[in-house]
């Protein structure tokens, strides 16, 4: 059985994330089941109406190794670059950050995306 999992990221004080902050949040486990490795990175991501793109990866860690169990509960941290960019949109596409969790299971792994908007200074 394959785990459901959510992400929860505590908010900045004063609004939106900046460059250099620290992304700090839990990882909870909803329904327990098979896993061989729980990890989290943050993810910029790009996007259209025809493309999608990770343009790049920051903090992959492992949280956890092996089955994981309903109820159970895993923080981590993850820092900006001061000098990533921000987030941005308009009507033809957008720039915007992630958080990126998956369960490395037999088979299709699960996976559980939060995003998060980064200012710039």
């Amino acid at each position: 059985m394959s785990p459901a999992l959510t992400i929860d990221v505590d908010e900045p004080t004063g609004g939106d994330f900046k460059q250099g902050d620290w992304v700090r949040g839990r990882v909870r486990v909803v329904d327990g089941g098979d896993s061989r490795a729980l990890s989290v990175e943050l993810r910029f991501r790009e996007r259209t109406s025809d493309y999608s793109s990770t343009a790049a990866t920051y903090g992959d860690a492992q949280l956890h190794q092996g089955e994981l169990a309903a109820g159970a509960s895993f923080p981590f941290a993850i820092q900006l670059p001061s000098d990533c960019f921000p987030s941005f949109s308009t009507e033809h596409g957008e720039l915007y950050y992630e958080v990126h969790v998956r369960s490395d299971e037999r088979g299709s792994d699960t996976h559980a995306e939060r995003r998060i908007t980064v200012e710039a200074r």
